[in-house]
């Protein structure tokens, strides 16, 4: 819900004025209106042309068979000879009646036998006379009708007809084109002046109110929808990185397209985290479950013994009873720790804090707190001679000493008596390499892809239960730690050839 009004007037930096959606809209509702009024002013003028053809036709359809009628001589006798100069001397009589008219005789196949145009020859020897059959009818037919212009074949032309010498002894016909080219000038000069005067100007008034009421009704009519553009643009993008969902927007419904997914995505995002919580929470209870519940077993086991026979036993066996329940319970606390350091590591919960540092140092600083832990085993706990001393490294010291403590215990506790466990440092272009070398009984191969399993655990049949002792997490914790630091561990190991731990840390620059 808003909490104040919403400044429109931008709806989206990425879509330019011109690309909205209701300059757009405007402009194809314009193109479209100036199109069906040109369609509309088109077809009115045809059938206003249509209209006026017809009339003219009308005025003018007994024109022939009046003049005909009226000459002292026919223009073609009963046996049908055409008179030499009957139609020339008609001309001017006929061009009184109408400037554009023009006459023809033609015989009863069509072929023009003499016309009126003068030293201009007639383009056409012959008209159809099919076409204007109708007119010789009684009745007079749907107006117009339309037959061949001589002078201007393929353009058909308003006709008056009349048989000749008369109906009764058809030997001609008297042909007038009622149009001619006079009037057909005229009626073209007419047009383009009615045209330039009154309607194009007219035309374009109209459109032009038109596309301003458009665009002002449509401005108002999709303001929602370009603050609903400019509220969804305004979600924060997806965590999963730099990648738009389908590049520029080409107006308000791509801006809205484009929030909605990436709405969309951050929603599946947050279901993702909450089933990996409700995952991580349902494997912490089991976890929880599974440390505690055989530890937590004994200690009661041992306490309910010494409370039900705590004075028949002797001193030795309470003390040692005692002790049991305190190795359990120190047991239970590495337990329980590394339980929740590994949900942690695994929630995302843990920010690293990279620093320069200097990678031998740290492994000193571990050797020296592992000295009586490796003389009560009786196992030699060393830096390599070769090892690179004054190598730095860019990452999280605390995570990255929790790896290496991991590292150690585990390499200690696969060692048997007389063993080396070695570390070995060595730097190589942008990244140093740390190397944890035992010569253990090594790990079989069918065993290697399950040793950064959580709670997988195989000790070695000759290494005593108190110094096996572990909880199947610390390599588990220690491949996590390198994952957050962008870096993989590796492990290459034989039986009773040792076992050796790699990875890889980004090298710190030098200023």
């Amino acid at each position: 819900m808003r909490s104040g009004p919403v400044d429109t007037s931008d709806a989206s930096t990425a879509v330019p004025w011109r690309q909205r959606l209701h300059v757009r809209l405007a402009v194809w509702v314009a193109l479209c209106l100036g199109a069906i009024s040109v369609v509309l002013l088109l077809w009115y003028e045809h059938t206003l042309g249509r209209e006026r053809d017809a009339h003219l036709q009308w005025q003018g359809i007994g024109l022939a068979k009046y003049i005909a009628q009226r000459q002292t001589a026919p223009f073609i006798d009963a046996q049908g000879n055409a008179h030499p100069t009957q139609l020339a001397n008609s001309a001017m009589y006929i061009s009184m009646i109408h400037p554009s008219l023009e006459a023809y005789l033609i015989d009863r196949q069509g072929r023009i036998l003499q016309h009126t145009l003068g030293e201009e020859k007639p383009r056409l020897v012959q008209v159809d006379l099919s076409s204007v059959a109708p007119l010789l009818l009684d009745n007079v037919p749907p107006l117009p009708v339309f037959g061949d212009d001589p002078r201007n074949p393929g353009a058909p032309n308003l006709v008056s007809i009349a048989p000749l010498p008369d109906a009764t002894n058809v030997q001609g016909y008297l042909y007038l084109i009622l149009n001619g080219q006079q009037a057909r000038q005229q009626q073209q000069r007419s047009a383009t002046q009615r045209h330039q005067q009154s309607v194009w100007p007219v035309l374009a008034l109209v459109l032009g109110f038109a596309t301003v009421l458009i665009v002002s009704v449509q401005t108002r009519v999709t303001r929602r929808l370009r603050i609903m553009a400019q509220e969804l643009s305004q979600f924060r993008q997806p965590e999963s990185g730099p990648n738009p969902p389908h590049g520029r927007a080409r107006d308000e419904i791509d801006v809205v397209s484009q929030a909605a997914e990436t709405l969309r995505e951050r929603v599946s995002q947050q279901f993702t985290r909450l089933e990996d919580a409700e995952r991580l929470r349902r494997e912490l209870v089991s976890n929880v479950s599974h440390d505690l519940h055989t530890p937590l077993t004994s200690i009661q086991g041992y306490i309910e013994t010494l409370l039900l026979r705590g004075s028949e036993l002797p001193a030795e066996a309470r003390e040692q009873y005692l002790r049991t329940c305190l190795q359990h319970c120190r047991s239970l606390g590495r337990r329980v720790a590394e339980l929740f350091e590994l949900s942690k590591l695994e929630s995302g919960q843990t920010v690293l804090q990279a620093e320069p540092f200097c990678l031998a140092e740290l492994i000193n600083d571990l050797l020296q707190n592992y000295t009586i832990a490796a003389q009560s085993r009786g196992v030699t706990l060393h830096l390599a001679d070769n090892a690179d001393r004054q190598a730095q490294v860019l990452a999280d010291i605390g995570l990255i000493e929790r790896v290496l403590q991991n590292l150690i215990d585990n390499a200690l506790r696969h060692t048997p008596s007389g063993g080396r466990v070695e570390l070995m440092v060595s730097a190589a272009g942008s990244a140093v390499h740390v190397q944890v070398r035992d010569n253990g009984h090594g790990i079989p191969s069918a065993d290697l892809p399950h040793i950064f399993e959580r709670y997988w655990t195989k000790p070695a049949p000759d290494v005593d239960a108190a110094s096996a002792q572990s909880t199947g997490l610390g390599l588990a914790i220690a491949r996590r730690i390198l994952e957050l630091h962008g870096s993989r561990i590796e492990v290459r190991s034989a039986p009773q050839s040792g076992t050796e731990f790699h990875f890889g840390l980004p090298a710190a620059l030098h200023a």
